[in-house]
C-alpha cells in the first residue's frame, strides 16, 4: 500500500483498537456503526475508516438522542384507549 493510502486510511490495529474488537471484522462494524464513524467495508469484509472521521480539529462530538425508558411496559401497565 502507498504512503498517501496509508495516510487515508486507519491502519487494522487502529481500527482494532478504536473499537476494542481487535480481530472480528463483524463485531468492529457493529462498534463503527453504533459510534457512529463511517465506514466502508472492503471485499474482504474489514471495515475501512478514513483518518479524517476520526481525527479532526477541534474535536466534534455527535449528538445522539437520547430516549427514556418506558417504564410502564416494563411494570407491566395497560394502555389506555378511547
Amino acid at each position: 500500500m502507498s504512503d498517501a493510502a496509508q495516510e487515508l486510511w486507519l491502519s487494522p490495529n487502529e481500527v482494532g483498537e478504536l473499537t476494542g474488537c481487535p480481530v472480528r471484522w463483524s463485531a468492529q462494524c457493529r462498534k463503527l456503526a453504533g459510534m457512529g464513524i463511517p465506514f466502508r467495508v472492503n471485499g474482504c469484509g474489514r471495515p475501512l475508516v478514513e483518518r479524517a472521521a476520526v481525527v479532526s480539529a477541534p474535536r466534534q462530538q455527535r449528538a445522539r438522542p437520547r430516549t427514556a425508558p418506558n417504564w410502564g411496559a416494563h411494570r407491566g401497565a395497560k394502555t389506555q384507549t378511547r
